[in-house]
């Protein structure tokens, strides 16, 4: 309540409220509310009444009621920051992202100094995928308030997220050093400095700091799943289990540790524990939707379209607003060729949500497969209405025209001339690319820990690495990357201009890395066709390569281009294009481009690096 808004009242009634805001802050509701609406049955639009019922409200945890109590004291009086930001924190507990931060902007229209406006602004932007925003709002809150350790523990936060953790290590341990007193908030900090340093591969450090952490806070199953992490990269796999494990009896429900131990479980080869972490959990929270559709994702990666179309079928029909079931649904039908049924699926996802560019993407795939091409492109052209760059829109977009006799497919993939090979020099120190890539692929040998391939990833009969391999301080690595700087560099000076083109046209002056990898196929071991969803131009560099590349018949674990990665009615010449491995070479090529490469038969290793680079 502001001293002006309380001098305007009578003396009972500011009596009245302030009994009330006593009551609240002791968490005595019942009479709280009591006093309010003594106040109300006076004065219904009692502004200050209203929004206290709202905080009421919303601690009962009726939220709805809340959001009718906050907006009818702010139509009684819009000039209340306090409000507006109490009506954005209600919003974001009902996951309404967008009117939270419509809310906050109103807060700090009345108060542009509001300092916790800003941060909660900027934790609305955060969850909405809006990172540059964000970082403002937060950078924001910390110019009126230097020492908001909630700011501060945010910032460091999304800076881990956009991979800056350098700086968020910065900001972390200043926020330490200020000395909090709540313990949560100093394990929090603490937490967020190990996620950093974790990220920088100063594994031991991280470990003592969620020691730490968990020591002041025992129940923080964040700390355990990034733990879980931490190990998994050490390649202490037994421990990181254990870690997931702890993780999930605090935490059941959580999809991200599920997915991430199952993952490693997969890679493992650990097959009689895989998914059994939703047997546990459903035991507890049976037919609890957010496990469900984590087990049906598994279900549909492995394969396993039957069962996976009974679980989405399951969720679907238990909870028909949930849009991932339908859209998985959809998927399976289509890998069981009810296209029929999977179109009535895509159809109930994208009326749930239509502004999703995956969803439609997806659409059109089924479409692609049901030799209906002329939806499929309109599909495709949804899904690029609302992500220009959406990678596998473009790749299914070039498909459809290519099988519907559409010559625009030839000038969105131009074989010849975005598919260019570059032979890296020797860096400084060595004599021939041969001995370079020697230590390269000895490097890499100790990274190459799994037993078996990345369910996410299209690999098939190999294993890839789990973390970015360029950044991570190896010299050999480094010294590549300063070479492959180069012919990716001439690489975009050989792109013409062209503003609608989707790989011409983001032509810039300089580009980042969004992800660099090493992947290793053995005997029988191939790439699925694919396309790089995170990238704009994307690569393999040979390290190390099998004899039988030689076979310029067989073209055994050669490159290729061109061939769909979906399934497609018959096509004439699906394979546009293949260029030989060689050691020391590289390839690079749109990342919307299909692209896979042949399987091989050698008991000698084909070993590559691969990344994806952006636009800056």
């Amino acid at each position: 309540m502001s001293d002006a808004a309380t001098a305007q009242t009578s003396p009972q009634i500011r009596s009245l409220l302030q009994q009330a805001l006593d009551h609240l802050n002791r968490n005595e509701l019942t009479q709280c509310e009591a006093a309010l609406n003594r106040v109300m049955a006076e004065n219904p639009d009692e502004p200050d009444a209203l929004q206290l019922m709202g905080l009421v409200r919303r601690t009962q945890g009726f939220l709805p009621e809340a959001e009718d109590y906050y907006r009818r004291s702010l139509a009684a009086r819009p000039e209340q920051p306090h409000v507006h930001n109490n009506l954005g924190n209600l919003y974001r507990a009902m996951n309404r992202f967008e009117e939270a931060v419509a809310a906050y902007d109103q807060a700090i229209r009345y108060k542009p100094n509001f300092a916790e406006a800003h941060l909660n602004r900027g934790l609305a932007l955060h969850t909405l995928g809006r990172s540059e925003e964000a970082e403002k709002a937060y950078r924001q809150a910390l110019r009126i308030q230097p020492n908001y350790l909630f700011a501060m523990q945010s910032l460091g936060a999304l800076l881990n997220d956009l991979k800056r953790p350098k700086e968020a290590e910065r900001i972390l341990r200043q926020a330490i050093a200020a000395g909090s007193k709540n313990p949560r908030q100093v394990a929090a900090l603490e937490h967020n400095l190990g996620v950093s340093l974790k990220m920088q591969r100063r594994y031991d450090e991280a470990l003592a700091l969620y020691d730490s952490a968990q020591a002041r806070v025992p129940d923080m199953p964040a700390v355990e799943f990034n733990r879980a992490a931490t190990l998994q990269q050490m390649g202490r796999y037994d421990e990181a289990i254990a870690a997931y494990r702890r993780a999930l009896m605090a935490d059941p429900v959580n999809p991200r540790i599920h997915d991430d131990l199952n993952q490693l479980l997969y890679r493992l080869k650990r097959d009689d524990e895989f998914l059994k972490s939703y047997d546990d959990a459903e035991a507890v929270y049976p037919g609890a939707p957010v496990l469900s559709l984590g087990r049906a994702d598994f279900l549909l990666r492995t394969q396993r379209y039957e069962e996976a179309r009974a679980a989405y079928g399951r969720v679907a029909e238990q909870f028909p607003d949930i849009v991932f079931a339908w859209d998985g649904l959809a998927l399976a039908e289509t890998y069981l060729h009810n296209f029929g049924a999977a179109i009535a699926a895509h159809e109930t996802s994208l009326k749930l949500n239509p502004a999703n560019p995956a969803a439609w993407c997806n659409y059109a795939m089924t479409f692609i497969a049901a030799g209906e091409q002329e939806r499929a492109i309109r599909a495709c052209e949804e899904a690029l209405k609302r992500d220009p760059h959406h990678q596998n829109s473009l790749a299914l977009l070039g498909t459809a025209w290519r099988l519907s006799g559409d010559g625009r497919d030839e000038a969105l993939n131009d074989y010849e001339n975005f598919v260019q090979v570059f032979e890296i020099e020797p860096p400084a120190g060595y004599s021939d690319v041969e001995s370079f890539n020697r230590d390269l692929n000895a490097y890499l040998d100790r990274l190459h820990r799994d037993k078996r391939e990345m369910l996410d990833q299209t690999l098939r009969g190999g294993t890839q690495t789990l973390d970015d391999v360029f950044g991570a301080g190896h010299q050999p690595v480094e010294a590549l990357r300063a070479e492959i700087d180069k012919a990716v560099g001439a690489y975009i000076a050989r792109l013409k201009e062209m503003a609608d083109h989707p790989l011409l046209g983001r032509k810039a002056r300089s580009f980042a890395y969004s992800g660099s990898w090493s992947s290793r196929l053995y005997d029988c071991g191939y790439h699925t066709n694919h396309v790089h969803p995170k990238g704009w131009i994307s690569s393999a560099y040979y390290v190390a390569l099998p004899e039988t590349v030689s076979d310029t018949q067989g073209r055994q674990g050669w490159i290729k281009f061109g061939e769909p990665g979906v399934e497609t009615p018959p096509m004439k010449d699906a394979i546009r294009r293949v260029i030989q491995p060689k050691a020391g070479r590289l390839v690079l090529f749109p990342s919307y481009m299909w692209h896979g490469t042949v399987p091989f038969h050698s008991q000698n290793a084909r070993t590559t690096i691969a990344f994806d680079v952006v636009p800056r």
